[in-house]
Protein backbone atom coordinates (compact mmCIF):
# COMPACT_ATOMS: atom_id res chain seq x y z
CA UNK A 1 0.00 0.00 0.00
CA UNK A 2 2.80 2.56 1.17
CA UNK A 3 5.22 3.17 -1.56
CA UNK A 4 8.86 4.38 -1.84
CA UNK A 5 9.89 8.07 -2.52
CA UNK A 6 10.86 7.07 -6.10
CA UNK A 7 7.04 5.98 -6.79
CA UNK A 8 6.50 9.88 -7.00
CA UNK A 9 9.61 10.82 -8.44
CA UNK A 10 8.23 8.31 -11.32
CA UNK A 11 4.86 9.87 -11.91
CA UNK A 12 5.16 13.21 -14.04
CA UNK A 13 2.94 16.02 -12.97
CA UNK A 14 0.63 15.34 -16.36
CA UNK A 15 -0.29 11.67 -14.98
CA UNK A 16 -2.48 13.18 -11.99
CA UNK A 17 -5.22 13.59 -13.95
CA UNK A 18 -4.40 10.91 -16.88
CA UNK A 19 -6.88 7.99 -17.18
CA UNK A 20 -5.08 4.95 -15.44
CA UNK A 21 -4.11 1.89 -16.81
CA UNK A 22 -5.64 -1.17 -15.47
CA UNK A 23 -3.04 -1.74 -12.27
CA UNK A 24 -2.53 -4.27 -9.87
CA UNK A 25 -3.80 -3.67 -6.52
CA UNK A 26 -1.65 -3.58 -3.84
CA UNK A 27 -1.91 -6.97 -1.53
CA UNK A 28 -4.85 -5.56 1.00
CA UNK A 29 -4.28 -5.34 4.58
CA UNK A 30 -5.68 -6.97 6.94
CA UNK A 31 -9.08 -5.23 7.93
CA UNK A 32 -10.59 -4.49 11.01
CA UNK A 33 -14.44 -3.31 10.38
CA UNK A 34 -16.25 -0.74 12.41
CA UNK A 35 -20.16 0.45 12.15
CA UNK A 36 -20.29 3.78 14.01
CA UNK A 37 -23.79 5.55 14.57
CA UNK A 38 -25.58 3.58 12.51
CA UNK A 39 -26.61 -0.41 12.50
CA UNK A 40 -25.05 -2.86 9.90
CA UNK A 41 -27.91 -2.59 8.26
CA UNK A 42 -28.21 0.98 7.62
CA UNK A 43 -24.84 1.02 6.55
CA UNK A 44 -24.72 -1.29 4.06
CA UNK A 45 -27.58 0.47 2.33
CA UNK A 46 -25.85 3.31 2.18
CA UNK A 47 -23.76 1.83 -0.15
CA UNK A 48 -26.46 1.24 -2.65
CA UNK A 49 -26.29 3.32 -6.01
CA UNK A 50 -29.34 5.36 -6.03
CA UNK A 51 -29.82 7.89 -9.14
CA UNK A 52 -31.91 28.03 -2.63
CA UNK A 53 -31.78 27.64 1.03
CA UNK A 54 -33.21 29.80 3.84
CA UNK A 55 -29.52 31.32 5.73
CA UNK A 56 -28.82 28.56 7.98
CA UNK A 57 -27.72 29.24 11.73
CA UNK A 58 -24.32 29.71 10.57
CA UNK A 59 -23.94 33.54 10.19
CA UNK A 60 -20.76 36.01 10.89
CA UNK A 61 -19.05 35.22 13.82
CA UNK A 62 -15.69 35.07 13.03
CA UNK A 63 -14.43 34.82 16.60
CA UNK A 64 -12.07 31.87 17.98
CA UNK A 65 -13.26 29.83 21.15
CA UNK A 66 -10.78 27.69 22.92
CA UNK A 67 -9.63 24.09 22.02
CA UNK A 68 -11.53 21.43 23.45
CA UNK A 69 -8.24 19.98 25.90
CA UNK A 70 -10.19 16.77 26.22
CA UNK A 71 -9.92 16.22 22.68
CA UNK A 72 -9.30 11.98 21.84
CA UNK A 73 -8.21 13.05 17.84
CA UNK A 74 -4.19 12.76 17.91
CA UNK A 75 -1.68 15.48 16.89
CA UNK A 76 -1.48 15.60 13.20
CA UNK A 77 1.42 16.28 11.32
CA UNK A 78 -0.14 17.09 7.53
CA UNK A 79 -3.88 17.00 6.71
CA UNK A 80 -4.47 17.02 3.20
CA UNK A 81 -8.26 17.89 2.16
CA UNK A 82 -9.17 17.46 -1.45
CA UNK A 83 -12.38 19.14 -2.27
CA UNK A 84 -14.72 18.21 -5.18
CA UNK A 85 -18.27 19.32 -6.20
CA UNK A 86 -21.48 19.17 -6.62
CA UNK A 87 -22.17 15.52 -6.07
CA UNK A 88 -25.00 13.61 -3.78
CA UNK A 89 -23.66 10.62 -1.32
CA UNK A 90 -25.62 8.26 -3.97
CA UNK A 91 -24.18 9.34 -6.82
CA UNK A 92 -20.46 8.51 -5.26
CA UNK A 93 -21.51 5.61 -3.10
CA UNK A 94 -21.68 2.42 -4.84
CA UNK A 95 -21.00 3.82 -8.21
CA UNK A 96 -19.26 1.37 -10.94
CA UNK A 97 -17.95 4.57 -12.77
CA UNK A 98 -15.66 5.43 -9.36
CA UNK A 99 -13.99 2.58 -8.65
CA UNK A 100 -10.99 4.25 -7.04
CA UNK A 101 -13.41 6.33 -4.70
CA UNK A 102 -15.36 3.87 -3.33
CA UNK A 103 -12.12 0.99 -3.21
CA UNK A 104 -11.09 4.31 -0.43
CA UNK A 105 -14.47 4.15 1.31
CA UNK A 106 -14.24 0.80 2.12
CA UNK A 107 -10.59 0.46 3.06
CA UNK A 108 -10.47 3.25 5.23
CA UNK A 109 -13.10 6.00 6.51
CA UNK A 110 -16.57 6.92 5.00
CA UNK A 111 -18.62 9.09 6.81
CA UNK A 112 -21.92 8.38 5.77
CA UNK A 113 -23.95 11.15 7.14
CA UNK A 114 -22.17 14.36 6.02
CA UNK A 115 -23.31 17.57 4.80
CA UNK A 116 -22.78 20.43 2.81
CA UNK A 117 -23.84 23.87 5.36
CA UNK A 118 -25.61 25.72 2.18
CA UNK A 119 -25.77 26.34 -1.24
CA UNK A 120 -24.26 26.94 -3.56
CA UNK A 121 -20.46 26.51 -3.73
CA UNK A 122 -18.78 29.89 -2.21
CA UNK A 123 -20.39 29.62 0.73
CA UNK A 124 -19.18 26.04 1.66
CA UNK A 125 -15.56 26.94 0.24
CA UNK A 126 -15.62 29.81 3.13
CA UNK A 127 -17.04 28.31 5.70
CA UNK A 128 -15.08 24.98 5.23
CA UNK A 129 -11.92 27.03 6.30
CA UNK A 130 -13.10 29.35 8.52
CA UNK A 131 -15.92 28.21 10.32
CA UNK A 132 -19.07 30.46 8.69
CA UNK A 133 -20.35 31.36 5.17
CA UNK A 134 -20.55 34.90 6.87
CA UNK A 135 -23.87 35.60 5.11
CA UNK A 136 -22.38 34.57 1.55
CA UNK A 137 -25.29 32.91 -0.57
CA UNK A 138 -24.33 33.44 -4.01
CA UNK A 139 -20.20 32.75 -6.28
CA UNK A 140 -20.12 36.54 -6.87
CA UNK A 141 -16.69 37.45 -7.26
CA UNK A 142 -14.60 37.73 -3.13
CA UNK A 143 -14.30 41.64 -3.75
CA UNK A 144 -18.11 42.19 -4.14
CA UNK A 145 -19.89 44.21 -1.52
CA UNK A 146 -23.34 46.18 -1.96
CA UNK A 147 -21.63 49.18 -2.45
CA UNK A 148 -19.12 48.23 -5.15
CA UNK A 149 -21.91 46.31 -6.66
CA UNK A 150 -24.38 49.84 -6.47
CA UNK A 151 -21.17 51.62 -7.96
CA UNK A 152 -19.93 49.45 -10.57
CA UNK A 153 -23.51 47.83 -12.37
CA UNK A 154 -20.93 46.79 -15.06
CA UNK A 155 -19.59 44.29 -13.42
CA UNK A 156 -21.95 41.65 -13.56
CA UNK A 157 -19.85 39.40 -11.13
CA UNK A 158 -20.93 41.22 -8.37
CA UNK A 159 -24.91 41.21 -9.34
CA UNK A 160 -27.03 40.94 -6.76
CA UNK A 161 -24.71 41.30 -3.67
CA UNK A 162 -26.24 41.53 -0.17
CA UNK A 163 -23.26 41.42 2.04
CA UNK A 164 -18.96 41.70 2.01
CA UNK A 165 -17.48 38.73 -0.01
CA UNK A 166 -14.32 40.05 1.75
CA UNK A 167 -14.27 38.81 5.11
CA UNK A 168 -12.05 40.34 7.81
CA UNK A 169 -12.27 37.28 10.54
CA UNK A 170 -9.64 34.40 10.37
CA UNK A 171 -9.61 31.74 8.34
CA UNK A 172 -7.55 28.10 9.63
CA UNK A 173 -4.69 29.28 7.20
CA UNK A 174 -4.55 32.45 9.70
CA UNK A 175 -4.66 30.44 12.73
CA UNK A 176 -1.73 27.67 11.17
CA UNK A 177 0.27 31.03 10.10
CA UNK A 178 0.52 32.42 13.77
CA UNK A 179 0.58 29.24 15.40
CA UNK A 180 4.11 28.82 13.51
CA UNK A 181 2.74 25.99 10.98
CA UNK A 182 2.00 25.66 7.29
CA UNK A 183 -0.93 25.84 5.08
CA UNK A 184 -1.47 25.53 0.80
CA UNK A 185 -3.77 25.49 -1.77
CA UNK A 186 -3.52 23.67 -4.76
CA UNK A 187 -5.32 24.51 -7.43
CA UNK A 188 -5.71 22.75 -11.26
CA UNK A 189 -4.92 24.71 -14.42
CA UNK A 190 -4.43 27.94 -11.68
CA UNK A 191 -4.34 30.87 -14.30
CA UNK A 192 -0.39 32.15 -14.45
CA UNK A 193 0.35 35.32 -12.55
CA UNK A 194 1.08 38.04 -14.55
CA UNK A 195 3.53 41.16 -13.37
CA UNK A 196 0.81 43.33 -13.25
CA UNK A 197 -1.76 42.06 -10.79
CA UNK A 198 -5.40 42.72 -10.76
CA UNK A 199 -7.17 42.10 -7.93
CA UNK A 200 -10.70 43.64 -8.49
CA UNK A 201 -13.34 44.41 -11.47
CA UNK A 202 -13.65 42.73 -14.54
CA UNK A 203 -9.84 42.63 -15.39
CA UNK A 204 -8.75 40.52 -12.53
CA UNK A 205 -6.40 38.38 -12.93
CA UNK A 206 -4.19 35.61 -11.80
CA UNK A 207 -6.04 33.84 -8.68
CA UNK A 208 -8.51 36.06 -8.99
CA UNK A 209 -9.73 35.57 -12.54
CA UNK A 210 -13.21 35.13 -12.19
CA UNK A 211 -13.93 31.97 -14.77
CA UNK A 212 -10.02 30.93 -16.57
CA UNK A 213 -9.57 30.93 -19.62
CA UNK A 214 -13.07 31.72 -20.31
CA UNK A 215 -16.23 32.41 -18.92
CA UNK A 216 -17.66 29.44 -21.25
CA UNK A 217 -15.17 26.82 -20.57
CA UNK A 218 -13.80 27.46 -16.66
CA UNK A 219 -11.28 25.08 -15.73
CA UNK A 220 -10.51 27.23 -12.86
CA UNK A 221 -12.83 29.63 -11.10
CA UNK A 222 -12.05 31.51 -7.82
CA UNK A 223 -15.19 30.81 -6.54
CA UNK A 224 -13.61 27.65 -5.30
CA UNK A 225 -10.67 29.43 -3.82
CA UNK A 226 -11.20 30.26 -0.39
CA UNK A 227 -8.32 31.96 0.43
CA UNK A 228 -8.60 34.99 -1.86
CA UNK A 229 -12.34 35.93 0.04
CA UNK A 230 -9.55 36.17 3.34
CA UNK A 231 -8.03 39.55 3.89
CA UNK A 232 -4.91 37.47 5.72
CA UNK A 233 -4.31 35.24 3.16
CA UNK A 234 -5.27 36.55 -0.03
CA UNK A 235 -2.32 38.29 -0.98
CA UNK A 236 -0.39 35.47 -0.48
CA UNK A 237 0.38 34.09 -3.94
CA UNK A 238 3.19 31.79 -2.72
CA UNK A 239 0.62 29.37 -1.31
CA UNK A 240 -1.62 29.44 -3.99
CA UNK A 241 -0.26 27.30 -6.71
CA UNK A 242 -0.65 24.97 -9.48
CA UNK A 243 -1.81 21.03 -7.97
CA UNK A 244 1.00 20.09 -10.02
CA UNK A 245 3.61 21.89 -7.45
CA UNK A 246 2.14 18.96 -5.09
CA UNK A 247 4.48 16.43 -6.81
CA UNK A 248 7.40 18.78 -5.80
CA UNK A 249 6.55 19.71 -2.55
CA UNK A 250 5.98 15.76 -1.65
CA UNK A 251 9.43 14.74 -3.50
CA UNK A 252 11.10 17.36 -1.35
CA UNK A 253 9.64 17.17 2.10
CA UNK A 254 7.87 20.23 1.85
CA UNK A 255 4.50 19.53 2.48
CA UNK A 256 2.30 21.83 4.39
CA UNK A 257 0.45 21.38 7.75
CA UNK A 258 -2.64 21.66 5.76
CA UNK A 259 -2.75 21.12 2.07
CA UNK A 260 -6.63 21.79 -0.06
CA UNK A 261 -6.24 20.66 -3.18
CA UNK A 262 -9.16 21.84 -5.61
CA UNK A 263 -9.15 20.04 -9.16
CA UNK A 264 -10.34 22.01 -12.11
CA UNK A 265 -14.19 21.78 -12.87
CA UNK A 266 -13.63 19.19 -15.72
CA UNK A 267 -12.06 16.85 -12.54
CA UNK A 268 -14.16 17.86 -9.53
CA UNK A 269 -17.02 16.66 -10.79
CA UNK A 270 -18.60 19.83 -11.21
CA UNK A 271 -18.08 20.30 -14.74
CA UNK A 272 -17.78 23.57 -17.87
CA UNK A 273 -18.32 24.21 -21.15
CA UNK A 274 -15.92 20.67 -22.08
CA UNK A 275 -17.30 18.52 -19.80
CA UNK A 276 -20.90 18.24 -19.14
CA UNK A 277 -21.76 14.73 -19.31
CA UNK A 278 -22.15 13.12 -15.69
CA UNK A 279 -20.80 9.96 -16.18
CA UNK A 280 -17.67 11.34 -17.47
CA UNK A 281 -17.31 13.86 -15.04
CA UNK A 282 -17.69 10.97 -12.11
CA UNK A 283 -14.85 8.95 -14.28
CA UNK A 284 -12.53 11.84 -14.68
CA UNK A 285 -12.85 13.11 -10.93
CA UNK A 286 -12.28 9.35 -9.73
CA UNK A 287 -9.34 9.26 -11.74
CA UNK A 288 -8.17 12.44 -10.81
CA UNK A 289 -8.91 11.34 -6.62
CA UNK A 290 -7.10 7.72 -7.75
CA UNK A 291 -4.15 8.95 -8.99
CA UNK A 292 -3.31 11.85 -6.34
CA UNK A 293 -4.13 9.75 -3.30
CA UNK A 294 -1.24 7.27 -4.58
CA UNK A 295 0.97 10.14 -4.94
CA UNK A 296 0.62 11.20 -1.60
CA UNK A 297 0.58 7.45 -0.19
CA UNK A 298 3.96 7.08 -1.56
CA UNK A 299 5.90 9.67 -0.28
CA UNK A 300 8.38 9.60 2.41
CA UNK A 301 5.64 12.73 4.40
CA UNK A 302 3.21 10.41 4.33
CA UNK A 303 5.39 7.46 6.59
CA UNK A 304 5.98 10.36 9.55
CA UNK A 305 3.80 10.88 12.39
CA UNK A 306 0.11 10.87 11.92
CA UNK A 307 -1.59 12.20 8.42
CA UNK A 308 -4.66 11.76 6.57
CA UNK A 309 -6.52 12.43 3.66
CA UNK A 310 -9.67 13.93 3.44
CA UNK A 311 -12.65 13.52 0.09
CA UNK A 312 -15.38 15.36 0.65
CA UNK A 313 -18.14 17.53 -1.80
CA UNK A 314 -18.67 21.19 -1.04
CA UNK A 315 -22.38 20.45 -1.92
CA UNK A 316 -24.84 18.14 -3.60
CA UNK A 317 -26.10 18.82 -7.22
CA UNK A 318 -29.29 21.39 -5.83
CA UNK A 319 -31.72 18.39 -6.44
CA UNK A 320 -33.20 18.75 -2.58
CA UNK A 321 -32.00 22.64 -2.01
CA UNK A 322 -33.81 24.11 0.57
CA UNK A 323 -35.60 21.50 1.84
CA UNK A 324 -34.87 20.29 5.47
CA UNK A 325 -33.20 17.16 6.53
CA UNK A 326 -30.38 18.47 4.23
CA UNK A 327 -28.14 19.53 6.87
CA UNK A 328 -27.00 18.99 10.44
CA UNK A 329 -25.59 20.76 13.39
CA UNK A 330 -26.98 23.93 13.21
CA UNK A 331 -27.20 24.37 9.01
CA UNK A 332 -30.18 22.58 8.31
CA UNK A 333 -31.69 23.11 5.72
CA UNK A 334 -28.05 22.80 4.18
CA UNK A 335 -26.14 22.16 1.32
CA UNK A 336 -27.01 18.25 0.88
CA UNK A 337 -25.94 14.71 1.53
CA UNK A 338 -22.44 14.23 0.30
CA UNK A 339 -19.78 11.26 1.02
CA UNK A 340 -16.61 12.65 2.61
CA UNK A 341 -13.61 9.57 3.12
CA UNK A 342 -10.77 10.20 5.79
CA UNK A 343 -7.34 7.92 4.99
CA UNK A 344 -5.12 7.80 7.75
CA UNK A 345 -1.78 6.43 7.37
CA UNK A 346 -2.23 3.72 10.18
CA UNK A 347 -3.12 1.00 8.24
CA UNK A 348 -6.43 0.14 5.78
CA UNK A 349 -9.13 -0.51 8.02
CA UNK A 350 -13.22 0.24 7.28
CA UNK A 351 -15.11 2.36 9.52
CA UNK A 352 -18.38 3.62 8.58
CA UNK A 353 -19.49 6.47 10.75
CA UNK A 354 -23.06 7.76 10.57
CA UNK A 355 -22.67 10.35 12.96
CA UNK A 356 -24.45 13.56 11.42
CA UNK A 357 -21.32 16.22 10.18
CA UNK A 358 -21.04 18.83 8.19
CA UNK A 359 -18.59 21.14 7.11
CA UNK A 360 -17.81 22.90 10.62
CA UNK A 361 -17.33 19.39 11.29
CA UNK A 362 -14.40 18.71 9.49
CA UNK A 363 -13.19 22.02 10.12
CA UNK A 364 -13.26 21.76 14.49
CA UNK A 365 -11.66 18.37 13.68
CA UNK A 366 -8.54 19.66 11.70
CA UNK A 367 -8.77 22.34 14.48
CA UNK A 368 -8.07 19.81 17.35
CA UNK A 369 -5.37 17.60 15.04
CA UNK A 370 -3.48 21.16 14.94
CA UNK A 371 -4.21 22.00 18.79
CA UNK A 372 -5.94 25.09 17.75
CA UNK A 373 -8.90 27.40 18.73
CA UNK A 374 -11.60 27.02 17.14
CA UNK A 375 -13.34 29.46 14.63
CA UNK A 376 -17.07 30.34 14.66
CA UNK A 377 -19.55 27.16 14.56
CA UNK A 378 -16.44 25.09 14.49
CA UNK A 379 -16.60 25.64 18.19
CA UNK A 380 -21.02 25.23 18.33
CA UNK A 381 -22.18 22.11 20.86
CA UNK A 382 -23.94 21.25 18.44
CA UNK A 383 -20.89 20.18 15.93
CA UNK A 384 -19.46 17.04 16.97
CA UNK A 385 -15.34 16.52 15.78
CA UNK A 386 -14.73 13.51 13.44
CA UNK A 387 -13.12 11.34 16.16
CA UNK A 388 -13.99 7.65 15.10
CA UNK A 389 -12.70 8.50 11.53
CA UNK A 390 -9.53 10.72 13.49
CA UNK A 391 -8.77 9.17 16.37
CA UNK A 392 -5.63 6.69 15.71
CA UNK A 393 -6.13 4.92 18.92
CA UNK A 394 -9.05 2.84 17.23
CA UNK A 395 -6.48 2.16 14.23
CA UNK A 396 -4.28 -0.37 16.69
Amino acid sequence: MLRSRSAINARAPADLAALPDETKEAQPMKRHRYVIGASSAAALAAFAWLALPGVSAAQTSGNSQGANSNSSIPHYGHIIEIMMENQTYGTIIGNPLAPNLNRLANTYGLATNYFGVTHPSEPNYVANVGGSFFGIQDDNQFYCNPAYAAANPTDTTCAGTTVDHTIHAQSIADQLTAAGKTWKGYFQNLPPTPTSLVMTGPNANGPYTFKWPSSAVALYADKHNPFVNFVGTQNDLASMVPDTQLFADLANNQLANYSLVVPDQCHDMHGTGTCGNLNQLVSLGDTYVGNLVDAIMGSNAWLRGNNAIVITWDEDDFSDAGQTGTGCCGADPGGGHVATIVITNQGAQHIADGTAYNHYSLLKTMEEAFGLPFLAHAGDANVPAMTPLFNTGNQQ
